[in-house]
């Protein structure tokens, strides 16, 4: 337990306290890479005779000049000039307690940052003391917490100085969690691998698609974080947790608080999968950037935050895009500065490594130009209504695609973790049930039989069995009424040919 006590000046070892200012303009786009405001760091002498430390801060947002008008490239950075409290500490789960002291006039919103994450955001009356109570993941072996203003200035010659005083810091380090005992498997990446909405049809990522490839009779789908994308599959014995976002790089992955979501919830013997590269090297979206020579930076956090929990990081280089060399006549690997650090990071902490490019592009150079096609989102608007325009997606995938990625995924992490939980479906043949606490229907889908134009849907009730749908598909969402969700349910498909006959019957359990 570490004690920083600014009112007396008692502390478990010495802080260091710094003052943040950003004096020059930001230069703006040089060579196509925006070169924001340059931070100057003072460091200051903690003071004897004041009751707290007194945080003083100013803070705005500044919107940036787009590249070539192209307001998808517009930098949006938010700058606080503020005084900065850095104690040094471990990679680890911690209880964070401070006492702070609104001494303004006015109530104040404040936004509570650590390692430039922000990690609450609480309402000060004026003249209120009030102690907060925060839960944290570090990825770092520091702590640097600090304060802004929640509703800052749009620009620097409007923002107003504001005064705080942190009158106490206590920070307690929590043990491991516990193991549950199943399978566990956590992916942090971005779109490539994002779990989509069915409003987002066709699109897909191949980390929605993993669970098909794991064993257990039904399957259960729920949020797992604090953003809708977040979802969790659970098996009998294994769960697949997919954390990924898209259009986050590795640097915005941390500093928007989704690693650090994932450090809180997994466990020793769990398998985190890292996967980034392909926003990284977006130089024209600035908030997002990293260069190829500070990705080791970030990618480095993942890997080491993993091990110190006990849970095992897989490095996975990023998929292949739709890249076809017309001359060779085969397809290339792309975004290799990037597969080359996850290369050199695999073999620097002796962890497995799973090159889709690699993978990818032997696959797709087997199917062929044309077969290709099939894998990444290249569809016609007329074939799904929701979508407002053809796609020629280079880069995202619909759910064969998505699905073969899975495939690779799950042949590597049978190797890696010798586990019998990993299996081999094909395309479109996994008839479990889905129970989907996120959309509130069960998913049903069962092997088409042979002569039926359609089936009836039945769900069991009170001993007998009631009529629920009607449906020409193999597959349905059921939309239950008065439905238990921790209790088991029956629902019988009846195949009915083309005179109205019945001519197969099954029934789908549900365990709740």
């Amino acid at each position: 337990m570490l004690n920083f006590d600014f009112q007396t000046n008692k502390f478990s070892n010495l802080p260091k306290i710094y003052q943040i200012k950003y004096p020059a303009e930001a230069k703006g786009w040089e060579n196509g890479i925006y070169q924001k405001r340059q931070v100057e760091k003072n460091e200051i002498k903690i003071p004897e005779d004041q009751l707290g430390l007194e945080i003083i801060t100013r803070d705005w947002k500044e919107t940036g000049v787009p590249l070539n008008g192209d307001s998808k490239t517009q930098p949006i950075y938010h700058y606080d000039e503020t005084t900065h409290v850095a104690v040094e500490t471990t990679n680890a789960n911690y209880r964070l307690v401070l006492t702070i002291d609104n001494e303004d006039q006015i109530e104040r919103t404040i936004d509570i940052f650590v390692n430039d994450i922000c990690e609450e955001t609480v309402v000060l009356q004026a003249h209120q003391v009030r102690k907060v109570n925060l839960e944290l993941a570090l990825s770092q072996d520091n702590l640097d917490l600090y304060f802004a203003n929640h509703n800052c200035s749009s620009e620097k010659c409007s923002a107003l100085t504001w005064t705080l005083r942190l009158l106490s810091l206590s920070l307690e380090k929590l043990p491991l969690l516990s193991s549950n005992g199943k399978l566990g498997i956590y992916i942090a990446s971005d779109s490539t691998a994002q779990t989509y909405s069915p409003k987002e049809e066709p699109q897909s990522g191949w980390g929605e698609e993993l669970y098909h490839q794991l064993t257990g009779e039904e399957v259960e789908i729920t949020n797992s974080s604090f953003y809708p994308q977040a979802t969790r599959y659970t098996m009998s014995t294994c769960f697949v947790d997919n954390r990924s976002m898209g259009a986050r790089s590795s640097k915005s992955f941390i500093v928007e608080g989704r690693l650090e979501s994932i450090l809180k919830t997994i466990a020793p013997g769990d398998y985190l999968l890292i996967q980034f590269g392909d926003n990284d090297a977006t130089a024209f979206r600035p908030n997002r950037f990293v260069a190829a020579n500070d990705f080791p930076y970030y990618i480095k956090q993942y890997i080491k935050s993993a091990l110190v929990r006990k849970a095992h990081p897989i490095l996975v280089a990023p998929p292949a895009q739709f890249k076809f060399d017309a001359d060779q006549k085969q397809f290339i690997t792309t975004f290799d500065q990037y597969r080359d650090v996850v290369r050199a990071l695999s073999k620097e902490y002796q962890i497995p490594l799973i090159d889709l490019g690699d993978d990818m592009t032997t696959l797709l150079n087997r199917f062929g130009y044309e077969a290709a096609h099939s894998w990444y989102l290249q569809v016609n608007q007329d074939d799904y209504p929701n979508l407002i325009e053809d796609k020629h997606d280079v880069t995202h995938f619909q759910h064969y695609g998505a699905f073969r990625i899975a495939q690779i995924i799950a042949s590597n992490l049978s190797e890696i973790t010798k586990s019998a939980e990993f299996t081999q479906r094909r395309f479109g043949q996994d008839y479990r049930p889905v129970i989907d606490r996120k959309l509130k229907k069960i998913y049903l889908k069962w092997p088409a039989v042979k002569n039926a134009d359609f089936y009836v849907i039945e769900m069991s009730k009170n001993k007998s069995w009631e009529y629920n749908s009607v449906t020409t598909k193999n597959e349905s969402y059921i939309d239950p009424v008065e439905f238990n969700w921790n209790e088991s349910h029956d629902f019988k498909i009846i195949s009915i040919d083309d005179q109205g006959s019945s001519i197969d019957e099954k029934v789908i359990s549900l365990n709740g």
